[in-house]
């Protein structure tokens, strides 16, 4: 059963060609409409560790058709995890694209300096590839739970928080995670920006003790913390 995109990959030719097939579809599709609505960037996939680095071909194919219909920015969104230092078709793109949920502490309630030390073990690598690719570096994904273990694995999702009784509540925590990361990565000048998630559309301030727990900066002091960030 596959559960997530990274599982993705061809059993056979056949297999392969009809899922090429179908991407390029998808993709040629949206790429079309992001150039109808003059979207500054479009990101041509996101997560498929193994199809990204053992399918480079097929990438970097699909980025020329891309930027035969659409003629803003172009990224692909890695994970932080075995794939993004291994893709090879880095050059063909405008940004070198991380889901950038790296563990940073191994402790619960860290303080910002312990988060941003945390950062030390994947910066140098993050600079190596930029510098090999020439190209900057953007966080198409980056976001902290309001727990006091979100800097642990910051990928871990909270569905619901009835179901997570080891998760404490700490809106501390996520600001302190924010602020180390604007005070660590952000002025670099390989940096060129982040998506922060998950900033909700839906959010209802009346709502917030239902999502307590969740990635939503938003009404929490790291809602404070990211303006303050982006000044």
């Amino acid at each position: 059963v596959l559960r997530r995109r990274s599982d993705i990959f061809p059993t056979n030719e056949e297999n392969w060609d009809l899922w090429k097939k179908s991407y390029q579809n998808f993709i040629l599709r949206y790429a079309n409409l992001a150039q109808q609505a003059n979207a500054e960037m479009f990101c041509i996939g996101t997560e498929f560790s193994r199809l990204s680095v053992e399918k480079p071909i097929f990438w970097r194919t699909l980025i020329e058709e891309v930027r035969s219909v659409y003629s803003g920015k172009i990224t692909y969104a890695a994970n932080w995890y075995q794939e993004y230092e291994k893709i090879t078709f880095w050059d063909e793109l405008d940004y070198i694209g991380i889901q950038a949920y790296f563990p940073l502490v191994k402790n619960k309630y860290p303080s910002v300096q312990q988060i941003s030390k945390g950062w030390d073990k994947y910066l140098p690598v993050i600079e190596s590839v930029h510098k090999k690719y020439n190209r900057k570096i953007l966080f198409t994904e980056m976001g902290y739970k309001s727990t006091a273990d979100s800097a642990i694995k910051p990928w871990e999702w909270v569905d619901d928080p009835s179901k997570h009784k080891d998760k404490s509540f700490s809106t501390e925590t996520q600001a302190n995670c924010y602020e180390a990361f604007f005070d660590t990565v952000w002025e670099k000048d390989w940096f060129a920006g982040v998506h922060i998630w998950q900033m909700r559309s839906d959010y209802v301030e009346e709502d917030s003790g239902k999502i307590n727990l969740d990635f939503t900066p938003q009404g929490k002091p790291a809602e404070k913390m990211i303006a303050k960030g982006f000044e």
